[in-house]
Formats: C-alpha cells, structure tokens, sequence
C-alpha cells in the first residue's frame, strides 16, 4: 500500500484498522472467521513529517484525513478527503498519498483516495466440519484510486490519477496478530516528468494488551518513483485505545530508514464507529 499511511494517514489508517479487527477478544479462544457485519466508522486524523528527501533542504507536511469507512458483510469501502500543507524546494517525493509536485508552500485540498477491499472467504476451502486452524490469514483483496483533486499548480499534487492494487495477510494467534501486505501502484506521470510504477510492502504484528488497547509495530517500504527518488522505508511503532465505545484514538511514531523517506514523523487519529 502505499506508505503507511499513517504516515500518512492513509496506508497506516486501513492497515491498522485491518489488524486491529483481527485478534479475538479471548486469546484462548480458536480463531473464527471473520464474522459478517454492517459498520461505519468516521475519523479525522493529523499526520506531520519532517525530511530532506536527498535533497538539502527539509520538506515539512502536514495532512489532515477525514476518513470514511464503510464495512457490509465482507467488503470494506473506504474515502479519504485530505487537507495537505507542504513547504519545501521544488522537486518529486513521496508524499502521504503517494507522489506529491512540490513548489515551495501551500495548503489547500489533497488527493480524494479511494480503496475498497473484499474479504476473501479461504475458511471455505476446509471441510464444513474442521476448525479454522491458526496457519490460515484473513486474506483481503484490495483495489485503490488517487483522484487528483490536489492542485499541481500549488505544488499540493501531481494532478494525475493513480491506481493500485493489492493484498494483505493478517493471522490471529492469541494475543498477537501478525500481518503483511504486497501491492502495485500504477502511477500518472505529469507533465515534463515521468513516474515509475512501483510495488510498496508492509510487515508487522499487533498485540492485544486488552478489549480496549492495542500496540504495534510495521515496517513499510515503496520504491521509488523516479530515479532522483530514493526508496522509501520506514519503521512505524503504533498504539490504538478505545477511549469509550464508540469513539477510539490511535498514535504512531514514523523513523525514515533510508534517504527517500521523511526523517521523522508523528501523527494521531480519532474515530467514531456506529
């Protein structure tokens, strides 16, 4: 996916949500299937980052997601509509929703990100009489849109349209959740400059403290999307508390690894589900 979200919002945001949904509320019980439900959840987020990006100057981001999310049965829909602040010298990084044209500063509205997702029924595979053994994932098929609804002339985007598609792995053994994901982003390359198609990976494990809280930790990586862009990997510790049904906050630390990402980055999330 993506970059984490979190960090950026995004690709964090689905992927923790995912995990999060997974573990059993006793971790002596056998996994189940995941059941077949009708949610919605309403989130607004604030994500900020700090990096040269192998340049040498920092570019500074802040994003502000409010994020939709609709679940029914075994599909999740899921909308982000952006804020984005970006100040930094001209050039390509790779931004929160993928790509971003910077300029110097602006704020304005970012890309609108579309990702829906479909639970794959593997516990289908086993005889109606066996118990789901621990080996089996979850298994979610993933198709994502960037609409570019951010302004390319402020530097806020590349005003071309991505697509991606993707999958992620997640298995319950007891407390712990381990999880993983593999995707492909076809990019749209703007004008004068031409944009990589790139496979983005994630892998990491949550814990359940309790009912109410969570912790953990992904590792996310995403190639570069120009040859003047370094590759991207970041290693994202997180925690997620249900303050009181329904409302829930989630935290992350994001610490670049390598040139292409942003050298730090820190971000929270507050949730409604109904």
């Amino acid at each position: 996916m993506r970059l984490l979200l979190v960090a950026c919002a995004l690709l964090l945001t689905a992927r923790l949500a995912n995990a999060a949904a997974a573990p059993t509320a006793d971790p002596a019980a056998a996994p189940t299937p995941r059941p077949l439900w009708w949610q919605v959840k309403a989130s607004l987020g604030y994500h900020f980052s700090s990096g040269d990006y192998t340049g040498s100057s920092n570019t500074v981001i802040q994003y502000v997601p409010l994020v939709l999310t609709a679940d029914v049965e075994r599909w999740r829909v899921q909308g982000t509509i952006p804020w984005l602040y970006v100040s930094g010298p001209a050039g390509i990084i790779d931004g929160p929703n993928g790509p971003i044209q910077t300029k110097g500063t602006a704020d304005g509205l970012g890309d609108l990100l579309l990702r829906g997702s479909y639970l794959l029924p593997v516990e289908r595979l086993l005889p109606a009489d066996e118990p789901v053994p621990a080996w089996l994932p979850y298994v979610d098929a993933i198709g994502l849109i960037k609409i570019p609804t951010a302004s390319r002339s402020d530097g806020l985007g590349t005003g071309e349209p991505d697509f991606g598609i993707e999958s992620e792995l997640t298995w319950t053994l007891g407390r712990w959740a381990p999880f993983c994901s593999l995707g492909y982003r076809f990019l749209g390359s703007p004008p004068g400059t031409h944009l990589y198609d790139v496979i983005t990976a994630s892998v990491g494990a949550l814990y359940r403290f309790s009912p109410i809280l969570s912790s953990g930790a992904l590792l996310d990586y995403r190639q570069p999307p120009t040859a003047q862009t370094g590759q991207r990997l970041e290693l994202v510790p997180y925690v997620s508390w249900v303050v009181t049904p329904p409302w829930s906050l989630d935290a992350y630390v994001s610490i670049g690894l390598t040139n292409g990402s942003p050298d730090v980055g820190v971000g929270s999330q507050l949730g409604y589900t109904w």
